[in-house]
């Protein structure tokens, strides 16, 4: 049996392969897995935390915490059916000036939201604008006050295998 016509077709092909990658563009969002606390984080808890999340529906977005140290706001979609960005922008500024220490969000997007749609929400809850009010918070290592430099940083998906519960 003559290998050289199976072997010069595996050399094309990976060659055509790697010429291909090459013009890929591609794209990824960094974003930590969540963490299953163990009980004795639990315990060490004292007061329970914001852990505020954002769920992008087709007609509009949920702001809410589940434990309910937030009111649950509807942000409903612009006429146009795109993310009403500004508002959802004025929403979360009003929620980081009552919780000023807390950097993380929980982003829940449906399946069928685009990757456009999640960058835009991304970059509305985490840029301040030069219009946006001052925002101080103490320094975890020096307890002294500092201005925030960004409105929620972490970012946490929070239905990583894309269902629609």
């Amino acid at each position: 049996m003559n290998l050289v016509p199976m072997l010069d077709a595996l050399v094309t092909m990976i060659a055509f392969l790697m010429y291909t990658m090459a013009f890929m563009s591609l794209t990824m969002i960094e974003s930590p897995l969540p963490i299953v606390s163990s009980a004795e984080n639990q315990v060490q808890l004292k007061e329970r935390p914001l852990q505020l999340t954002l769920t992008i529906n087709e007609k509009d977005i949920l702001l809410w915490s589940p434990f309910d140290l937030i009111p649950q706001q509807k942000i409903a979609n612009k006429d146009d059916g795109t993310v009403d960005l500004i508002k959802l922008h004025e929403a979360v500024i009003a929620i980081k000036q009552k919780f000023p220490t807390e950097n993380k969000i929980v982003l829940v997007p449906k399946s069928v939201t685009s990757y456009d749609t999640i960058v835009a929400v991304l970059d509305a809850t985490h840029n301040l604008e030069k219009t946006d009010p001052v925002i101080s918070a103490p320094n975890p290592a020096t307890q002294v006050q500092e201005q925030v430099k960004s409105i929620f940083p972490d970012v946490i998906f929070g239905n990583l295998l894309g269902g629609d519960e």
